[in-house]
């Protein structure tokens, strides 16, 4: 498996994750908090925006860019 392959694989994990946490929210709200209030939370300062968007754009140029 090439290193591209195992990238595209681990995006997909990442998306199936997220998926099941958005699910998960939906039927036990009480135990999971929603996805947007867990990115409100952990963005909450100006810092972990620009950290947030630096890493973001670090994935996307690395995914991308091949």
């Amino acid at each position: 498996m090439s290193d591209r392959e195992i990238v595209i694989v681990g995006f997909v994990l990442l998306l199936v994750a997220t998926l099941g946490t958005v699910a998960a929210t939906h039927v036990r709200r009480d135990l999971v908090a929603p996805v947007g209030e867990t990115v409100a939370y952990l963005t909450r300062t100006r810092a972990a925006r620009i950290a947030a968007v630096l890493v973001w754009g670090w994935f996307g140029w690395h995914f991308l860019a091949r």
